[in-house]
């Protein structure tokens, strides 16, 4: 045993000797560390939702949602025609009287007396119609007052009243010799088929010599009403048919949100209201009510009822009516998507009629309104979403990273199945490239819907995609992702596409993130 000591430790001191004499600490000094760590990073996290679509819609366009949650669509374009209102316009008019004055002499006289009057009616020939009042707007009367023969020497005026054309209640009463002119604005003349009457009067001023009036004189008045306006009339305006002047307006409903997209709405209702402000039987054809959807597509909006359109007609003067028009073709029309209206047509009022009360203001007009409500239930294809999130992989060296995939988690409540791309941009939103390859884009699963369109259950991708170098290094230098997806209802099991619904709670999270295997290397 003792020999086996002695030999252990004869055999260990020369090793040790030996490795103590030959080690040199410069040359095992550690100059750098290298080592592998696996590292995930949040790239962007969000929530795509039917409000993405919403913000790119006409200003026109009022969002709704019914009482089940259902997004809806209210549309509401208007356009304006006042041909009837034109239908009335007056031509000038002069009225004359003339009546004899009895031969006189007047002697002089410091006070002035009245020695001739007349009472008379005057007649507007406006044609066909048959006013019983009338409120002037910009009108002149400019009356011309004379004696014939005509006596320098004779100082007289002529009292003109109209008692049926009053301001504030008191009637138009003026003296005239010789010419003046007054605005009749505001003043309502109160007519009998267009008939009022005039009061004249001769007034001898006072004189301080003898002044005679031979035989065979007579008292001269003109009345003569030029620029004739209303601010209303009332009476009988006849049997009259006008043009309704061509009119096309712009679509935009959808905004850009439809640009390419295809539609088919399962349910929407469209209808046209027509709102008259004249208190007259008007009966309105439409030779064109045409949706059109550039370049060349044109659709005819069917009316129940169809035109010619008898149209409810207001009974006081300052109210509107409403004459309701349905389209039967509601779902074709808002299936074209339509870039524009375009209404042609022409109105009649008082048909086959001889009298009647109508009455007009100068502000009547046909307004015609043309509304949808469209619920977003249907089936659509092309539709475009998008969003823009700012990243900073700033405190990473590109050139560290080993490996790298993108981690996507995507949860859709949206029944649609979609593709997403992810573009790469600078700082101005300036795309250098995309990260997925055509056949990876397919990343949205769209939810599952019963028969009625209802979401069932959400769909869900949750997979990691590898990146090339080339993509990181881009990834790297990129200051925004912009992701992009374009969205198509989803199918039933034969590949067909099914009417569903959209409802305002219905979202798609996003959440995507990079995995990195980074390669550190550090000295000492």
């Amino acid at each position: 045993m003792w020999n086996n000591k002695f030999v252990g430790k004869s055999l260990v001191l020369p090793l040790a000797a030996f490795f103590v004499s030959c080690f040199n600490p410069a040359d095992y000094e550690i100059k750098k560390i290298q080592a592998s760590t696996s590292i995930s990073l949040p790239l962007a996290t969000g929530s795509l939702s039917i409000q993405d679509f919403l913000n790119k819609l006409d200003n026109n366009v009022e969002v709704k949602v019914y009482p089940d949650g259902l997004v809806y669509f209210q549309y509401v374009k208007s356009i304006e025609s006042n041909e009837i209102r034109k239908l009335l316009a007056f031509p000038n008019q002069t009225l004359n009287l003339t009546f004899p004055v009895v031969a006189a002499s007047f002697p002089p006289s410091n006070v002035e007396i009245k020695p001739v009057s007349l009472t008379s009616s005057l007649e507007f020939a406006f044609s066909p119609e048959k006013l019983k009042e009338i409120q002037f707007k910009g009108t002149t009367l400019t009356i011309n007052a004379s004696l014939f023969p005509a006596n320098p020497n004779f100082p007289f005026e002529i009292d003109i009243k109209l008692p049926d054309v009053a301001l504030n209640g008191i009637p138009f009463q003026k003296r005239v010799s010789g010419q003046s002119s007054f605005l009749l604005t505001d003043y309502i003349a109160f007519l009998n088929d267009n008939k009022f009457s005039v009061d004249l009067g001769l007034i001898v001023k006072p004189r301080a010599n003898t002044v005679t009036i031979p035989a065979g004189s007579s008292l001269n008045v003109s009345l003569a009403f030029s620029g004739i306006d209303f601010k209303y009339v009332k009476g009988f305006l006849g049997d009259r048919t006008t043009a309704i002047q061509p009119q096309v307006f712009n679509v935009d409903a959808f905004g850009s949100a439809l640009d390419k997209a295809k539609v088919s709405f399962a349910d929407p209702r469209f209808s046209v209201d027509i709102l008259n402000d004249y208190g007259i039987p008007v009966r309105l054809t439409f030779t064109s009510l045409e949706a059109r959807k550039k370049p060349s597509r044109v659709l005819s909006l069917v009316t129940n009822p169809a035109s010619p359109i008898a149209l409810l007609s207001p009974t006081v003067l300052g109210q509107q009516s409403t004459t309701d028009l349905s389209i039967t073709n509601a779902k074709q029309i808002t299936d074209l998507v339509p870039d524009e209206f375009y209404v042609a047509g022409n109105a009649r009022i008082n048909q086959g009629l001889t009298s009647g009360n109508n009455f007009c203001a100068d502000t009547s007009k046909l307004r015609l309104k043309i509304k949808s409500e469209i619920p977003l239930y249907g089936s659509f294809s092309g539709i475009v979403l998008a969003d823009t999130f700012d990243i900073d992989l700033t405190s990473i060296k590109s050139s560290e990273v080993e490996t790298a995939a993108l981690k996507t988690k995507i949860i859709n409540e949206l029944p649609l199945d979609a593709t997403i791309q992810i573009y790469l941009a600078d700082s101005k939103s300036l795309i250098s490239d995309s990260i997925f390859t055509t056949p990876q884009t397919a990343l949205v699963v769209g939810s599952k819907a019963n028969a009625s369109g209802e979401l069932q259950t959400a769909g869900v991708y949750d997979k990691e995609i590898s990146l090339s170098i080339d993509k990181i290094n881009k990834l790297f230098a990129a200051k925004k992702l912009i992701i992009k997806s374009v969205m198509n209802t989803i199918k039933n099991s034969s590949g067909a596409s099914i009417d569903v619904k959209f409802k305002a709670a219905y979202k798609m999270d996003v959440a995507i993130g990079m995995k990195t295997q980074l390669k550190i290397s550090r000295g000492l």
